[in-house]
């Protein structure tokens, strides 16, 4: 049998196509524009035609069409005139269909990933599926498939009411939304027809979280965070490589894709996969190699360290999903959204509701409406959908015309921007101009590094410097030091030849300082008087992080045990002081350190009273105030953070010092002892671990990185011992060790930290 497609090229089309031509029958088709999906098509033994002609229509064939085909195309005219058999998308699906057990997935966002995740399910399950998708499910590099086995797996659309032509053996209803208006006249006749549906289908798997759907009352399987839901979701994580949750007694269950959406949508798969009695093994195999869509928050490439990301999303609420699940990925780099609004129709029906979608963003460009086809209404504008735009966001928000809007986009943006194109239209194309355009430009971020200082850290400070400026990309950084000598000169091996008029000109500076008079916020207060953006804690964070005694204030206010300390002032220092002091509080053996200095200057162990008070006089030499320690039997466990609103932790490290006291040369010299990375510690104590340092880090209002460390007993109890601001990056130090384990190099480490100082000073 021969089929001819008006409008060949659309998705939902050709994937039908494809299992024609997979069955063996005669496709040939139309579209008004090529495509590199015609192209494939076209391989695939399809006879292609670009343009709509009436003599395309032989009169014999079958012609199919969708509801965006026009009445007066001359292709449908003349099928008409010859009397030809006539179906309408969804008529074929249900006669492919037909023979199958079909699962359907409706909804009014989140239904391709959906049904190509569940899709992909039964195929890692050997049961050889059909399936019909309304995207290219990236593994498989097709739509649309043919299989031998029982069950076919379709969207079912709602947005013309053909989702009502099956009734479904099993199906996932992932949400209710009023989109589509324009067919459906009003939301209590879309509402009418979600009911029908779940009437039609014999078990259904839906979100509770949805509330719509929860005033249906629908039957079924429930899904969703909420504790009503049968298949709750729990424990959402996200990394750079996707997200990990639980589902009742299914824990850590890993997708390669991002946002709470996405952990919705793997919940609902979970739930139809397992009333279809597929092991568990499979579904959690699927899920971790399951790559997406295309158009589905799909990564297009990256140039002068500008990433590029396109979505389909139409609808406010896609867009809000979309958006916050990219922010949650990329953390706090600039994110600019560019959006292509769609349809006349749909603007007008949700006019406000596009101007409450893009908080998380950083930067929105809005360019022109994309009719689809649709007649213009009058008021319903470009113009005034933007200026609206303005009212609720102000400057943030960007107006370019789609003639120039790749030249607009590309001639603002920044390295480590993340650029977001959305739309159902053809904003698709414009990632690649946008990329090419920047990196043709290549435009470098100005950094300045100061480094150095009057503490006895300084040559930490070097080391450490010396590591960061290797680490930074020349091809997209232009990196200029600064050096502070021990005597507190600034100097410059480029010889500024005006230093303050260079630091104000910067984009960002990174003061890699370890110690008092530059760790402690000093340097940070000077920045922040510039107001020059800048990595690291602020100097509030740095004045109480660098004050051992006041860090442990802090973290016992916020719940996290500290190990038994009292402080002294050498002005007010005496012996009987210090003893008083020791008295019934403090038994041997003791540590006795600097306040404000690194673990390993001027710190001592003292078994005795003698031992004690050679070690204050030690302490005093480097610092004017003295911290006293209860010494803890345990293990030294370090975990590195960085963030900002959003917080990292890296796998935890322990210095394994065999309980001997770690001095300056055993932690920067050739000897230094081993940092093992991951600490070998159970999962109960990495996830406290974790917990207690992120209290700590957002307790001490730290931003940018800092290192919070811990004392763990025998008894699986951390006590926290002290936190560091700018955590050393020596060759030997615990913090680059910790970000290698979990994937990132130096590089990318110092990329995400100079983000945070962008990043923070756009928030001020």
């Amino acid at each position: 049998m021969t089929y001819h497609f008006i409008g060949l090229g659309g998705i939902g089309m050709s994937a039908l196509a494809r299992i024609l031509l997979q069955k063996g029958h005669v496709v040939k088709g139309s579209d008004l524009k090529a495509s590199a999906l015609l192209q494939e098509l076209e391989k695939e033994g399809a006879q292609i035609q670009i343009g709509h002609r009436a003599d395309a229509i032989e009169g014999t064939e079958t012609v199919v069409y969708s509801t965006d085909i026009r009445e007066d195309n001359v292709e449908w005219v003349r099928a008409k005139e010859h009397k030809a058999r006539m179906l309408h998308r969804s008529d074929l699906l249900n006669e492919l269909m037909k023979g199958k057990k079909n699962l359907l997935v409706s909804g009014t966002h989140g239904k391709t990933t959906t049904t190509a995740l569940l899709a992909t399910v039964l195929m890692e399950a050997g049961l050889d599926p059909s399936f019909v998708v309304g995207g290219l499910i990236r593994s498989l590099n097709t739509n649309g498939r043919a299989g031998q086995g029982a069950y076919f797996v379709a969207e079912a659309d709602e947005s013309d009411g053909s989702f009502l032509k099956t009734a479904a053996q099993a199906a996932i209803l992932t949400n209710l939304d009023h989109d589509h208006l324009d067919y459906w006249g009003s939301e209590r006749v879309l509402s009418l027809a979600f009911q029908q549906f779940i009437a039609q289908t014999e078990h259904l798997v839906w979100c509770c979280d949805d509330p719509r759907l929860c005033a249906l009352k629908t039957k079924g399987t429930s899904y969703g965070f909420s504790e009503k839901a049968d298949l709750r979701i729990s424990h959402f994580r996200q990394s750079n490589k996707g997200i990990r949750f639980n589902v009742n007694q299914y824990a850590d269950i890993e997708l390669s894709l991002f946002g709470r959406h996405n952990a919705l949508n793997g919940a609902a798969v979970l739930g139809l996969a397992l009333h279809l009695n597929i092991p568990e093994s499979a579904i959690r195999s699927a899920f971790r190699t399951f790559s997406g869509t295309a158009r589905r928050l799909e990564y297009k490439g990256e140039k002068h360290k500008v990433a590029v990301y396109d979505d389909y999303g139409h609808h406010p609420n896609e867009l809000r999903a979309t958006i916050r699940a990219l922010r949650e990925s990329i953390h706090e780099r600039r994110l600019v959204v560019v959006f292509q609004p769609h349809r006349y129709t749909r603007v007008r029906d949700l006019f406000e509701e596009f101007t409450s979608c893009f908080g998380d963003a950083d930067e929105v460009v809005m360019t022109d409406i994309y009719s689809a086809g649709e007649a213009p209404i009058p008021g319903i504008t470009s113009a005034n959908l933007y200026a609206r735009l303005r009212e609720k966001l102000g400057s943030k928000v960007h107006f370019f015309p789609r003639t120039h809007l790749e030249s607009g986009v590309a001639s603002f943006l920044k390295p480590l921007d993340v650029v977001l194109t959305i739309g159902a239209g053809d904003i698709t194309h414009a990632g690649a101009p946008i990329l090419n355009l920047f990196a043709a430009r290549a435009p470098k971020l100005k950094v300045v590094v100061l480094y150095g200082g009057e503490s006895v850290e300084h040559e930490v400070s070097i080391m450490s410097t010396k590591n960061i400026v290797s680490a930074l990309d020349q091809s997209v950084y232009d990196v200029q030091t600064v050096v502070i000598s021990k005597e507190g000169q600034w100097s410059s091996p480029e010889l500024f030849p005006d230093l303050l008029s260079n630091l104000l000109k910067c984009d960002v500076c990174i003061p890699i300082f370890h110690g008092p008079r530059g760790e402690d916020g000093m340097i940070s207060a000077f920045l922040d008087t510039l107001h020059v953006p800048y990595v690291g804690c602020d100097y509030r964070a740095g004045a109480i992080c660098m004050h051992k005694g006041w860090a442990k204030q802090v973290a016992v206010h916020h719940n996290v045990p500290i190990v038994p300390y009292f402080t002294l002032l050498r002005s007010h220092f005496t012996v009987e002081t210090f003893l008083d002091q020791m008295e019934g509080n403090f038994p041997f053996p003791v540590w006795i350190k600097p306040v404000h200095l690194g673990s390993s200057i001027g710190v001592s162990r003292a078994v005795d009273l003698q031992e004690a008070i050679r070690a204050v006089e030690l302490a005093f030499r480097y610092d004017d105030e003295i911290i006293v320690e209860k010494e803890i039997q345990g293990r030294q466990i370090e975990f590195s953070v960085i963030g900002n609103e959003q917080v990292r932790i890296a796998p935890a490290a322990e210095i394994v010092n065999h309980g001997a006291f770690v001095a300056y040369d055993k932690k920067y010299g050739a000897g230094a002892m081993e940092i093992r990375v991951p600490a070998a510690i159970s999962e109960t104590e990495r996830e406290l671990g974790y917990e207690l340092a992120e209290r700590v880090y957002r307790a001490c209002r730290c931003t940018g990185l800092s290192r919070v460390d811990f004392f763990l007993d025998g008894q699986g109890y951390y006590w926290f011992n002290e936190i560091n601001p700018f955590p050393g990056c020596t060759d030997t130090s615990a913090f680059p060790k910790s970000w290698a384990a979990s994937g990132m190099s130096l590089s990318q480490v110092v990329d995400a930290l100079i983000a945070l100082g962008l990043n923070r000073s756009l928030r001020r």
